[in-house]
């Protein structure tokens, strides 16, 4: 089961686009977060991500998951000029996990090239 504290999990059909509103795969620097935890306990992740210009904001994550492995991206939307980012920031996004069951999960955070060299991924024991 999967919550994000700082947006709701939205399905690609969720997604509204505004005008003038582009949404992104957004690159993400870091990730740090616990490495073990138990049974249905929510583990909190910090995920510092990259944004290019003063007019994008954390959007959304989209996951899926195989077995133990989760698949998470994160999003960014463009939506105009905001005077309160600052040019190409980076920013901390919490991303909430938790497992039903006990056993090792990988936590695989993908960057815009999508590519499994360049995940950043977290292995967790879940008790």
């Amino acid at each position: 089961m999967l919550s994000v504290a700082a947006s709701c999990k939205k399905d690609d059909a969720d997604i509204q686009t505004l005008p003038n509103n582009k949404i992104i795969q957004s690159s993400i620097l870091g990730v740090n977060g616990p490495t073990s935890g138990t049974v249905k306990q929510e583990l909190t992740f910090n995920i510092l991500l990259h944004l290019t210009d003063t007019t994008q904001k954390f959007d959304h994550f989209t996951d899926s998951t195989f077995n133990h492995i989760k698949i998470i991206r994160l999003f960014s939307s463009s939506k105009g000029r905001d005077s309160t980012l600052v040019d190409k920031a980076s920013n901390t996004i919490t991303y909430k996990f938790n497992a039903d069951t006990a056993g090792t999960y990988y936590l695989k955070f993908y960057k815009p090239d999508n590519s499994d060299k360049t995940a950043i991924i977290d292995t967790v024991y879940i008790k």
